[in-house]
C-alpha cells in the first residue's frame, strides 16, 4: 500500500480504522468513533497497540518510528490518521 497523502485517502484510511478497531476491539460493544479515546477508554492496551501499529505500518506504507510510538500518537483513530497519514496535520512530528 503507497502513503496516504490526500484527503480523499486520508477519510478512507479513517473509514478502514474504524472498521476495523470496531471488528477487532468492540464488536459487541458500543461503537469506536474517529475522537473516541482508545487508551483512556481502555480498549487499548499493552499487547493490542501492536495489533495497531502494524495495521497503521500496513496502511501509511512504511515502518513507524520507535520514537512515534507513543500512546498520545494513538489516543484515537483521528489522532492516528493526524499523525502519521502523510500530509497530515501532525506527520513526521
Amino acid at each position: 500500500m503507497t502513503a496516504v497523502t490526500n484527503a480523499p485517502e486520508r477519510a478512507a484510511m479513517l473509514r478502514d480504522l474504524l472498521a476495523w478497531l470496531n471488528d477487532r476491539f468492540a464488536p459487541d460493544g458500543p461503537p469506536i468513533a474517529a475522537t473516541t479515546p482508545l487508551f483512556a477508554g481502555k480498549l487499548i492496551d499493552s499487547l493490542r497497540i501492536l495489533e495497531l501499529i502494524a495495521w497503521t505500518e500496513r496502511a501509511i506504507g512504511r515502518e513507524i518510528a520507535d520514537g512515534d510510538i507513543r500512546t498520545d500518537n494513538f489516543a484515537s483513530a483521528a489522532r492516528i490518521v493526524d499523525t502519521f497519514a502523510a500530509g497530515g496535520a501532525d506527520a513526521h512530528r
